[in-house]
């Protein structure tokens, strides 16, 4: 039960990150649901895009 919970959070811990980085946030979500822990490690050595600040106000 602990591993579904788990699980689970990481798609909402990835898209956030990916939010703050300036990406798509329904892309990184399904990649964290399919990847997991391993998906939110990408989003952290990603760069930050270019473009219209999307970060957390």
């Amino acid at each position: 039960m602990e591993y579904l919970i788990a699980w689970l959070v990481f798609p909402f811990a990835t898209a956030s990150m990916a939010h703050g980085k300036n990406r798509n946030v329904i892309v990184w979500g399904i990649i964290g649901v399919l990847l997991g822990p391993f998906a939110i490690l990408i989003v952290a050595m990603l760069k930050t895009e270019s473009g219209e600040d999307q970060g957390y106000n």
